[in-house]
């Protein structure tokens, strides 16, 4: 008798605690749906707070894309207006030191374009914009030499290792000219 009390009161708790277990199993979504009702509420009071509304949001998106495929271009534009290394049948009659100079070349004319693009910045901001665009273009400069000698270092020991390195450094410059120029792109657009 005291065996079936015994079971009777087991089964009484077992069934009790996976009913609870079964109760919070299933308030955990409803759990997460809050917390997630919660932030956006978060959200939308600072939004408000700060006076954003989703077209300003959408409008900051809109730039912020419409920023990074106007400087996909420019840097794709500046690639194609780079003259070729190599003409059509020059293969055979150029040597290593030749190729060397016309990479050296390229770099000197991207690095022209690229000044041109700092120029019309510089001329269109004032002071504390300049200095630390200047300062930023010192730095840009130590890492460029820096990241195309690690691409060249492999080959460090060959005399393809100027032309490796240039034709690095001619890329990044490219790349660093195309930021400059959407830069510059965008303060024309803003009267500046």
């Amino acid at each position: 008798m005291i065996e079936k009390i015994g079971f009777v009161i087991l089964g009484a708790l077992l069934s009790w605690l996976f009913y609870f277990i079964k109760r919070r199993v299933e308030n955990k979504p409803d759990l997460e749906k809050l917390d997630k009702h919660k932030k956006l509420l978060d959200i939308h009071k600072q939004m408000n707070d700060q006076d954003i509304s989703i077209d300003g949001l959408a409008e900051l998106e809109l730039l912020l894309t419409g920023k990074a495929k106007a400087i996909n271009q420019k840097n794709i534009a500046l690639q194609a207006e780079s003259a070729p290394l190599l003409e059509a049948g020059e293969i055979e009659n150029l040597n290593q030191i030749e190729l060397n100079e016309r990479a050296s070349r390229r770099v000197e004319q991207a690095k022209e374009r690229m000044q041109k693009a700092i120029a019309g910045i510089d001329s269109r901001v004032g002071d504390f914009e300049s200095q630390s665009l200047m300062s930023s273009q010192t730095e840009w400069e130590s890492y460029s030499i820096s990241q195309a000698e690690a691409a060249a270092a492999s080959y460090r020991e060959a005399t393809i290792y100027p032309l490796i390195y240039l034709n690095e450094l001619e890329s990044l410059i490219n790349e660093r000219t195309a930021r400059l120029q959407a830069e510059l792109d965008e303060l024309i657009k803003l009267g500046n």
